[in-house]
């Protein structure tokens, strides 16, 4: 397309000239920015090459032009559409119903966002409960925490010591193993693995990684300096150290989380624990999925999640709700994590709400409560900022007329029109301006009364 200076129109008008693109016959046509524009037309007219293949087709071309050649050779480049010119066009963004299907762990709350910032507020201000006894944890004394691994040494024999350092982290991390070297501590264990740290800790930079020291070894009865050597491990672990056996059994211990009942200790939490997509949150039978469908059992490597998606689709007809987490897709842990809130006299909701009461909730119950709710002290600090991200997106879904879907419908079960809308509050939740949205029937399957609202 020629070359040419920037006008005053360009920021009032997208201008486009001689379009000859599929059924277009040399078409000119001016379209104002900043406003809500209708394409309309009988059938083969030529609006959607119009608006997807020259306009949106034509913006995302010269949005990948503008990376350096180092990122464009990971996007498929795209072509230039048979056009004169095209001028004053912004960024663009398509919205379609035909790519509007999600995978089998999207929901409702998770394609919006609206998980990701719940999950936030659960992991700052979030009480764990203990799933075996239902009782709140709390902190334990270091007498406490000894006498228990005394406990756990008498039944399961030598009991390696490892101070958590990195937790679900990408990078290298050399650092860590430079550090412990200098501490005077032979081995960190890594992903699961121990390697020495006379050499260099080789990760991989774009996963996550858990790191941990091995400070020490517990091969005998508890006596001072053992004690010395706990009290050593908690220190470099900010309160938590991690309890390793012969078999390779695992069990956490902490000085501020811990069950009163049973004396089971839990690690701080992340939001990870509440995720669908993370092992670290989703329940282990249903995987994040939370339907449990017959899939051989091949250890596929990083592209096992993939095929389990692949899976999960075709056997549509043979799924069933998770017998273990009811289809809420988390696990016990991330289940008995309360959140202390108070809840408006108006509001039907339980005072302490697991994040599952969320999912299970309308985005009209959400929005109803969300809008009512206030912290105090520290709370408030952290709220201030998750807050109005989280209203916002519900009061848009409410908008458009989807305040009846629950936060953790499934995005596969909805409707074109629902996903498209589910799509575009996911958009417009970002903030950001001077994009250009091209829609496609984004009205279809509403009542007359929705299209207002929408239009709104």
């Amino acid at each position: 397309m020629p070359a040419r200076r920037k006008t005053a129109d360009d920021s009032r008008w997208i201008c486009i000239e001689g379009a000859r693109e599929h059924n277009l016959r040399d078409i000119s046509v001016r379209i104002p920015r900043d406003k809500l524009v209708v394409v309309t037309g009988v059938s083969g007219s030529g609006k959607s090459t119009l608006a997807f293949d020259i306009l949106f087709s034509e913006g995302q071309r010269r949005f990948l032009d503008s990376l350096n050649a180092y990122a464009r050779q990971f996007v498929e480049q795209m072509p230039r559409p048979d056009v004169d010119a095209v001028h004053g066009l912004p960024p663009t963004v398509s919205i379609e119903q035909r790519i509007s299907r999600g995978g089998g762990k999207s929901t409702v709350a998770t394609v919006t966002e609206i998980h990701h910032f719940i999950r936030l507020l659960f992991t700052k201000l979030g009480i764990i409960h203990c799933p075996d006894c239902e009782v709140p944890v709390q902190a334990q004394t270091l007498d406490s925490l000894t006498g228990a691994l005394r406990q756990q040494f008498r039944e399961r024999g030598p009991l390696r010591l490892l101070a958590p350092r990195i937790r679900n982290r990408k990078g290298f991390h050399t650092d860590v193993g430079e550090w412990a070297a200098r501490q005077g501590y032979a081995l960190v264990r890594a992903d699961g693995k121990f390697l020495p740290t006379d050499q260099p800790l080789r990760l991989d930079r774009f996963r996550e990684h858990d790191v941990e020291v091995f400070v020490g070894s517990i091969n005998s009865s508890l006596a001072k300096s053992q004690e010395s050597l706990i009290r050593e491990t908690l220190a470099h672990g900010q309160g938590t150290l991690f309890a390793v056996d012969k078999s390779g059994r695992e069990t956490v211990h902490a000085t501020s989380n811990a069950c009163g009942g049973c004396g089971r200790s839990f690690a701080p939490l992340d939001p990870k624990d509440f995720s669908y997509n993370s092992p670290r949150g989703w329940c282990p039978t249903c995987r994040g999925f939370g339907e449990t469908f017959d899939m051989p059992e091949i250890d596929r490597g990083e592209a096992q999640e993939a095929v389990e998606e692949t899976w999960f689709e075709w056997l549509e007809d043979q799924r069933e709700i998770c017998p273990d987490c009811n289809g809420a897709r988390l696990n016990p842990l991330a289940r008995s994590v309360r959140l202390p809130i108070m809840v408006p006299a108006k509001v039907d909701f339980e005072a302490e709400p697991t994040i599952d009461a969320f999912a299970q909730s309308t985005v009209a119950e959400a929005d109803a409560l969300f809008s009512k709710l206030k912290w105090s002290g520290r709370g408030a600090e952290i709220a201030r900022d998750i807050l109005p991200e989280i209203k916002s997106r519900l009061n848009f879904l409410s908008e458009v007329g989807l305040g009846y879907l629950q936060l953790g419908r499934s995005v596969p079960t909805l409707s074109g029109g629902e996903a498209q809308r589910i799509r575009l509050a996911s958009q417009l939740g970002s903030n950001l301006s001077g994009v250009l949205y091209v829609l496609d029937e984004p009205t279809i399957g509403l009542h007359t009364r929705d299209n207002h609202q929408l239009l709104d």
